[in-house]
C-alpha cells in the first residue's frame, strides 16, 4: 500500500469516527445526524472500493431510515392529539370513554416502538463506530 492510500486510509477512518460520533450525538440533540450524513454523501466516493466504503453505506442508511421513522412518528402523533382535540372540542369536554381507551392503549404501543427503534439505532451506529475503531468493514 503506498504512503498516499494509508494517509488516505487514515483521513476516511478519522472522519468516520467523528460522523459516528455525531449520529451517537444525536440521540439527545436530533440535528447533529444531519451535519453527519452531509458528511458521509460528501466523502463516501472518496472511499468506494475500500474498506470504508461500507460504513458509509450504513451511515446514510440509518439516517433515512431514522428520517422515515421520525416522519411516521410525527404523523401518528399530531393525527392522536388532533383526535383527542376535536373529540373533547366536540364533546364539551366529556369525550367517549372508547376514544379515551384507544388513546391509552396506543401509549404503551408508541413507547414500545420508540424502544425497539432506539435499540437498532444503537446498534447500527455503536457497531459501526466498534468496527471503525477496530478497521474493520461494516
Amino acid at each position: 500500500m503506498s504512503e498516499a492510500q494509508a494517509h488516505s486510509d487514515a483521513d476516511l477512518r478519522t472522519i468516520l469516527i467523528v460522523v459516528y460520533g455525531l449520529f451517537v450525538l444525536a440521540i439527545f440533540n436530533g440535528l447533529s445526524a444531519i451535519v453527519g450524513v452531509i458528511i458521509a454523501y460528501l466523502k463516501r466516493d472518496e472511499a468506494r472500493g475500500t474498506l470504508w466504503e461500507s460504513h458509509f453505506r450504513n451511515l446514510v442508511h440509518v439516517f433515512w431510515i431514522a428520517l422515515g421513522v421520525a416522519a411516521i412518528a410525527l404523523v401518528l402523533l399530531i393525527e392522536a392529539a388532533g383526535g383527542f382535540i376535536f373529540t373533547m372540542a366536540t364533546t364539551n369536554g366529556h369525550p367517549p370513554p372508547l376514544v379515551l381507551g384507544w388513546l391509552i392503549a396506543l401509549v404503551p404501543v408508541f413507547w414500545l416502538g420508540a424502544v425497539i427503534f432506539s435499540v437498532w439505532y444503537l446498534y447500527r451506529t455503536l457497531r459501526g463506530l466498534v468496527r471503525t475503531l477496530d478497521s474493520k468493514p461494516y
